[in-house]
């Protein structure tokens, strides 16, 4: 009996060192992946890889996204930083899509009058904000998060928001200053070889387990003998 614990615990903590080392050898691959350049794909409408009122999809986010509807508000979203980290104060429609529900703009970091009548946008599509950036007001966002319109709004409202590269209205083009953000990408902390060096470790480690009652009934046996 005492035998068949000793062996379920062998077994428990040996299966646990080895799971923690194919944990860190997916965190060595994902880190590896994240450092390759990131590959653009095809321009794609909105309405194909997001729906209004249901979370973004993994693979929706980072989208370049086309789009048409009506602006009916705009907003300003103070303490925003660009790709170069400097802080700004974003220009922010709230559109009304073509086929039902609104999405976040982020139109320019300029001050611009509102666009009337119907608008034509391309521009990448980007997970919400969670942390406030700044105090929310009537006129301000305090992040780029679509649940702050609840009670602005009356109907679905899609999840994240978009970072406007070209808006036309009646074909033309409207000239603004963009702004410039990069691809949103997860961060895995520490260094490749680091991550490999904990899988060698927790490998060791299951071998240690599985030897160390071998190695004390080989012991047990040397001081009977001795005696």
């Amino acid at each position: 009996m005492k035998k068949l614990g000793v062996g379920l615990v062998v077994l428990a903590l040996c299966g646990t060192f080895i799971r923690l080392g194919f944990w860190q050898l997916d965190r060595a691959a994902d880190l590896k992946e994240l450092q390759k350049p990131y590959v653009e794909q095809p321009i794609v409408p909105l309405t194909d890889i997001a729906q209004p009122s249901a979370n973004l999809s993994d693979q929706a986010i980072n989208r370049i996204v086309s789009m048409s509807g009506r602006y009916v508000l705009q907003l300003d979203a103070p303490g925003q930083k660009d790709k170069n980290g400097k802080v700004e104060t974003w220009l922010v429609g709230v559109l009304e899509v073509d086929g039902g529900g609104a999405i976040l703009v982020v139109r320019s970091n300029k001050s611009a009058e509102l666009p009337k009548g119907d608008v034509e946008i391309e521009g990448r599509l980007l997970v919400r904000q969670f942390e406030d950036r700044s105090a929310k007001s009537e006129s301000n966002l305090s992040r780029l998060d679509p649940s702050l319109l609840v009670g602005m709004y009356d109907l679905p409202i899609f999840d994240g928001y978009v970072v406007a590269m070209r808006e036309k209205v009646d074909g033309a083009e409207l000239v603004l200053p963009r702004v410039k953000v990069d691809p949103a990408r997860p961060s895995v902390p520490g260094y490749y070889w680091q991550h490999i060096s904990y899988v060698v470790i927790w490998w060791l480690m299951a071998l240690v387990v599985v030897f160390l009652p071998f190695y004390g009934r080989k012991r047990r046996s040397e001081i009977k003998g001795a005696a």
